[in-house]
């Protein structure tokens, strides 16, 4: 703006540009004449004037106009843009109170903002009903506004049918089934409370010794559904040798062994977590409560899930991503030469199931998902989908349910039912996110601290568990003081008991269908967890809270005198892939490491069962961030060892079950004793797993 007071020294700069020749302008003792306006850039169109600029100034200089110029120059400015701006301003207000009249649409033919063609066709309301040429008026077609309104509002219409028309194809009947369950949820709970009345005790298992083969004996082949090396077509079964059984499996993620009602029936360390499905279940089946995991990471373990193998014979070790982000297009570097063979899905199909998969795969698969439903969800809590907002654990309730109401009734199915819940969301600072309608469950609760949630835990661990270890790391972010372990633990706990509730609504499905007698139900998960014990979050370790998981079967061939008891021997999630196939009458392919665990069973007394096994984790990203760890198993007694750091460690897990006193350096003769029997029996086991061996471990 020019000074009011026209004898002050005005100096104004404008940007000179090489392109648009803008000037710079220093006006000196501008005298009376001049009326104070506001002064605007203005670029130089003229072309000699342009080039006599440019021969006079240059970047960031200064031209001088001298007083009796600038006088008449910035007089004559002054009352042509006085002019040209009250003008503009007109043209706008008509504009926009046109526009408002019209509800705040823009004229369809203005193209290039030509201003004419709008001034135009704002001079009256009458021009909404008036013809207006559209893109193609060039070509004879034209259209009035009230006819492109009328085809417009068709058009809104249809795109609603159409959603309302896919969410029907989505979700169809599911929230009435969903629904059902309110009515038998009591039934269900009435179940769950007779359990803790009943008087079952766990059955124990005996001291025979391992069913191991001796380092490097290799194990007879047997007959099997699996064609030679080499041979990609599945071969088939007889198929009077399949069971026909429905197989579902409820697989969830970073559940604890004790994140389960029902185990603190028979220990009763928390009353507050409530999960009244399964503990029905358990108590029309079997729980097992010795069941681990061979690597204790959601992608490794869900290819041993798939191959029945240990991580180093699968070499599946990369995940398909990290938190969430988008998944890697094309498939791994390599393709493990056992995953066109092993991969139980592809021997199901092969052999008439009808088979899905319903929420997270975990691993980039090298090959092709050659299955007839599949519906991969994985690494939010949260999405708009469509028109609706989905928690996940309500998606993948949902999209087993679809498939359960869509499958082919005239041949048996398998399902694997992926839960991403409880795990969190580990870019967000929340971590766990339940659903809002559950937010008033244990609102009023104390969850328990577990008693090596200490720094003297912390304090124990090896030397090279420092704080920018990644369990470290996530212990900082979920449970580093009392009101963020509760807050943390309470939306673990919802998030747990929204999948116990969604497994309920699959179930009832199944019972709706006449289906549940019909079919092996197996309730497991990926991994252990964390929740603080020895100052970490997480898993990754072999200690007991990081490789310990549920496993829960209902199988209709199981005796009415097994129903509702425990088995305490080591099951593996090795032996998932080799039971699933068994249940459906294939026989076990010889390179899958695990066991047909439904013999501990329908074969109660049989004695020859495993009584340890070999423990294995890779390092990831660095030895700081997650070391390699490696361990051999017993309940005993657990040997631990560190790869990165050659460092050994061995705990008596009877007078030590939370793992806090090394006895590695101890001078008892006991426990040296044990420790060079344990380090001979680790080295035999590791060769197995990771040699060529066909071996059953």
């Amino acid at each position: 703006l020019i000074s009011d007071d026209l004898n002050t020294k005005i100096e104004t700069t404008f940007l000179y540009h090489d392109h648009d020749s803008y000037i710079n302008i220093k006006l000196e003792e501008v005298g009376s004449s001049c009326t104070p306006i506001s002064l605007f850039v203005v670029a130089c169109p003229c072309v000699h004037y342009r080039q006599w600029l440019n021969q006079n100034i240059r970047s960031n200089t200064h031209l001088t106009i001298h007083k009796t110029m600038a006088s008449t120059t910035i007089s004559s400015l002054g009352m042509i843009l006085w002019i040209s701006t009250i003008i503009l301003l007109v043209c706008l207000v008509y504009i926009n109170i046109n526009a408002i009249m019209r509800g705040g649409q823009l004229p369809r033919n203005v193209v290039n903002n030509r201003f004419a063609s709008l001034l135009e066709q704002s001079k009256t309301t009458a021009a909404k009903g008036a013809t207006i040429a559209t893109s193609s008026e060039s070509n004879g077609n034209s259209q009035t506004i009230e006819e492109m309104e009328a085809e417009i509002d068709t058009l809104k219409r249809t795109k609603a049918e159409l959603d309302t028309e896919l969410d029907t194809l989505r979700i169809g009947e599911m929230e009435e089934k969903i629904h059902s369950l309110n009515k038998k949820f009591e039934q269900w709970e009435g179940k769950f409370n007779s359990l803790y009345q009943s008087d079952t005790k766990p059955k124990q298992g005996d001291d025979s010794p391992p069913l191991l083969p001796p380092a490097g004996e290799k194990r007879q082949r047997s007959s099997s559904a699996l064609p030679p090396a080499g041979e990609k077509k599945q071969r088939k079964v007889d198929s009077n040798d399949l069971t026909g059984l429905n197989i579902l499996l409820l697989y969830a993620d970073d559940w604890t062994h004790h994140t389960l009602s029902s185990y603190h029936q028979t220990k009763p360390l928390n009353t507050v977590l409530k999960t009244p499905i399964l503990d029905a279940l358990a108590a029309d089946g079997i729980r097992f409560t010795h069941n681990c995991v061979t690597t204790s990471v959601c992608w490794i373990s869900r290819a041993t899930l798939y191959t029945g193998q240990y991580m180093s014979r699968h070499k599946t070790t990369k995940p398909c991503c990290w938190n969430g982000l988008p998944k890697t297009k094309g498939q791994l570097d390599y393709v493990p030469d056992n995953w066109s063979e092993l991969s139980f899905y592809e021997i199901l199909k092969a052999n008439g199931y009808h088979v899905g998969h319903a929420g997270k795969w975990g691993i980039h698969l090298p090959f092709h998902k050659n299955i007839d439903f599949n519906v991969e969800d994985d690494g939010w809590h949260y999405r708009k989908i469509g028109k609706k907002l989905w928690h996940i654990t309500e998606k993948n309730e949902a999209d087993a349910l679809r498939f359960l109401a869509t499958r082919p009734k005239d041949k048996p199915f398998f399902l694997n039912v992926a839960f991403f819940a409880t795990h969190a969301k580990d870019s967000d600072i929340r971590q766990y996110m339940p659903q809002e309608s559950s937010m008033e469950w244990y609102k009023d609760d104390t969850i328990p601290i577990p008693p090596t949630a200490t720094q003297e835990a912390w304090e124990r661990m090896p030397y090279f568990f420092t704080d920018v270890n990644e369990g470290r790391t996530r212990w900082k972010v979920r449970y580093s003081n009392y009101t963020l372990h509760q807050t943390m633990m309470k939306n673990y706990y919802r998030m747990a008991t929204e999948v116990d509730a969604a497994c309920g609504a699959i179930l009832e499905e199944l019972r709706r269908q006449d289906a549940l007698n019909n079919t092996v139900v197996i309730f497991t998960t990926d991994n252990g967890n964390f929740h603080s014990e020895h100052g970490l979050a997480d898993k990754w370790y072999p200690h007991q809270e990081s490789i310990r998981v549920p496993l829960i079967i209902h199988d209709p061939r199981m005796a009415d005198s097994i129903k509702g008891t425990t088995n305490d021997e080591f099951t593996l999630n090795i032996d998932l892939a080799p039971t699933i196939l068994r249940a459906a009458g294939i026989p076990i392919p010889d390179k899958m490491h695990g066991r047909d665990m439904s013999e501990l069973y329908l074969s109660p007394d049989r004695t020859d069962w495993r009584k340890e096994f070999f423990y294995e984790h890779p390092i990831i990203s660095t030895k700081n961030y997650v070391p390699a760890s490696e361990a051999l198993v017993r309940k005993d007694y657990k040997y631990m060892y560190w790869p990165n750091f050659k460092y050994e460690q061995l705990f008596d897990l009877n007078k030590d079950p939370g793992e806090m006193n090394d006895l590695f350096n101890s001078v008892n003769p006991e426990h040296k004793l044990q420790l060079d029997e344990m380090r001979k029996r680790f080295t035999e086991l590791k060769h197995l797993v990771k040699s060529d061996e066909l071996v059953t471990l």
